[in-house]
């Protein structure tokens, strides 16, 4: 093994020390369809990107010395940062974020539970929003701290998997609105679904052209395991990397959240150049292994959701 490949195994998992090793890959099926928040053709989800956050170690977040209300970042690029290919999209942009999180209410964030392992670890990082393309300096009123774990779960046996932590953050957002999740029902397989975050770190990305995914060969062999494992989460062919961990998973006809991105394929494969490039595969039913985790699913969420509006009234 070369030096090269050496000290970037290193850099790739010391960048992920405040994530737990469960769920930080994903992959891209078929044609790459992630795109600039800013960019996206249905303003439906642009507007919803503005409630998605990423989370930021805070060693990583430097008061700027001429403004105590901007703070500033390493500029180092993918390319540098985890060894990718020049050729690999978005080479050249900034990575920041470890994880993704949603807005549900004023104060409410919801991401994957193995994004957040302790109320110190959450106390370790920040939360940002607005972190997208061209973003040199984040906003001081664009950053939140973690107040409280309100609840976290992280199972992840062979016959149960629950994966959320629902974190109360130091002061209420203003001028963003939380995302709507589903309340009742179920998502039907085929559902055209939307997903927004910080894959690799990556600024805030939208991608599409999903669907809830049906059952595969193998879950068809085990159909009891499956259809148990199945009740709290389903599987998608959606276009994401570690980073997109906590990343809402929207229904493209609805705008409702449906659930929490939380596991996938791995991402990279190293080439013959001791590079990073993404792997793709064949957008089949029998390679969809993104799994999302339910958002009916999170215990008492609207009960949560009531209680932080009620903190809000009492702010203001």
């Amino acid at each position: 093994m070369s030096l090269k490949l050496c000290f970037s195994i290193l850099i790739l998992t010391c960048s992920l020390q405040s994530v737990a090793t469960y769920g930080i890959e994903k992959v891209v099926y078929g044609r790459d369809n992630r795109v600039e928040s800013q960019e996206y053709s249905d303003q439906r989800f642009v507007n919803a990107s503005s409630s998605v956050a990423g989370m930021v170690w805070n060693k990583n977040l430097t008061e700027s010395k001429n403004d105590p209300e901007i703070f500033n970042f390493k500029q180092l690029p993918m390319r540098l940062y985890y060894n990718v290919c020049k050729e690999e999209p978005f080479s050249e942009q900034i990575t920041l974020p470890t994880c993704t999180a949603f807005l549900v209410g004023p104060d409410l964030l919801l991401t994957a539970g193995h994004c957040v392992d302790s109320e110190t670890q959450c106390k370790q990082n920040t939360w940002i929003f607005d972190y997208v393309k061209g973003t040199t300096e984040i906003k001081k009123e664009n950053m939140y701290s973690c107040k409280k774990i309100i609840d976290r779960k992280l199972v992840t046996s062979e016959d149960s998997v629950k994966d959320y932590a629902l974190i109360q953050l130091d002061r209420a957002v203003e001028g963003r609105t939380p995302l709507r999740p589903r309340i009742t029902g179920k998502v039907k397989r085929k559902t055209p679904i939307v997903v927004i975050g910080h894959p690799v770190g990556l600024p805030m990305k939208i991608a599409d052209g999903a669907e809830v995914g049906r059952l595969r060969f193998r879950d068809i062999l085990r159909p009891f395991r499956a259809f148990k494992k199945s009740l709290n989460y389903f599987i998608a062919n959606t276009d994401t990397y570690m980073g997109n961990s906590g990343s809402p998973v929207l229904n493209e006809n609805t705008g409702l959240v449906e659930g929490i991105l939380i596991q996938g394929k791995k991402d990279f494969y190293y080439t013959s150049e001791d590079c990073l490039r993404t792997i793709h595969y064949a957008d089949r039913a029998k390679n969809t292994d993104e799994k999302v985790f339910k958002i009916l699913k999170v215990e008492n969420l609207q009960k949560e959701i009531t209680k932080s509006y009620k903190r809000r009234d009492k702010q203001f």
